[in-house]
C-alpha cells in the first residue's frame, strides 16, 4: 500500500442497522415478514465502527429500520414502482411518505453538515452488508465476499485508491467485486469536495443470517476494516 497521506477524516455512513421503529409508527421488527428481514444490514453499526473513539473517524447511523425510511434511496428513485423506495409499500405500508421523507430530509442535513465541517480531505464510506441467500433486491447473490462500490463523478476516490482497497481485501483471500453485486456510493449535495466509497460486506463472513447472530468472523472483519482505516489514513 502507498505510504502517502491519502485522507484526513473518514465518515462511516451506516444507513440499513437498525431494526427500530419510531414509537409512532405502531410497528416493530416482529412485523417484518422474511424476505423484508434479510433486507437489514445486521450489526454493520458496530462492525465498521473503531474499538474505541478515535481522531478523524466518525460515524452517522440512521436510527430507524430502512423497512419505515430509507436514506439511502433517492427522491423519485427508480426502486419506488418495485416498492422500495424512501417508504416502502409491498403488502402494506409501515410509514406514510411525508413521516418518511422528514426524517430522510433531517438525516441528510446532518450528515452534509458532517462532511461540510470535516477537514478538507474526507473520505465518505457508505457502509453495508448483503444476503447471501435470495432477496428483494437480488434474486442470485454471486459468490463475492466484498463488494466496492463509486461513483463515476468527481466523488469517486482516485484509481490508486481503489486498487489499493481492493488488494487489501484480497490479501485477506477475499473475493472482491467492484460495483458487483451492488454499484456507486451514497452522496451528499455539499458546496466541498469530498470522495465516497461504498463497501458491502457478505453477511456470511460475520453472522448467521438464519439466527441473526454473529459469528467468529464478526470480530475478524471488524479487525481487518480498522487496519483498512489506519491506511487511509497515514
Amino acid at each position: 500500500m502507498e505510504k502517502e497521506r491519502i485522507y484526513e477524516d473518514i465518515i462511516l455512513h451506516v444507513p440499513h442497522s437498525s431494526t427500530q421503529f419510531p414509537e409512532f409508527s405502531g410497528y416493530g421488527f416482529s412485523d417484518l415478514d422474511c424476505d423484508e428481514r434479510l433486507l437489514i444490514d445486521y450489526y454493520t453499526d458496530e462492525l465498521f465502527m473503531p474499538e474505541q473513539q478515535r481522531d478523524h473517524v466518525e460515524s452517522m447511523v440512521f436510527p430507524y429500520c430502512r423497512l419505515f425510511c430509507d436514506v439511502e434511496r433517492l427522491v423519485r428513485d427508480p426502486l419506488e414502482e418495485e416498492g422500495l423506495g424512501i417508504s416502502y409499500s409491498r403488502k402494506h405500508s409501515f410509514s406514510t411518505l411525508s413521516e418518511s421523507f422528514r426524517l430522510y430530509a433531517d438525516f441528510h442535513a446532518l450528515v452534509s453538515k458532517k462532511i461540510v465541517d470535516s477537514s478538507g480531505s474526507t473520505l465518505l464510506i457508505d457502509c453495508h452488508s448483503f444476503s447471501n441467500l435470495p432477496n428483494l433486491l437480488n434474486s442470485n447473490p454471486p459468490d463475492i465476499d466484498i463488494c466496492i462500490g463509486y461513483n463515476d463523478d468527481e466523488t469517486r476516490p482516485r484509481k490508486n485508491v481503489i486498487e489499493n482497497m481492493v488488494r487489501f481485501f484480497e490479501s485477506f483471500g477475499y473475493k472482491v467485486g467492484i460495483n458487483e453485486p451492488f454499484s456507486n456510493s451514497k452522496t451528499f449535495p455539499v458546496p466541498v469536495e469530498y470522495h465516497s466509497v461504498m463497501i458491502e460486506v457478505n453477511k456470511r463472513l460475520y453472522m448467521n443470517e438464519k439466527k441473526l447472530q454473529r459469528t467468529l468472523g464478526f470480530i475478524k472483519l471488524k479487525h481487518q476494516l480498522q487496519a483498512l482505516y489506519d491506511i487511509l489514513l497515514e
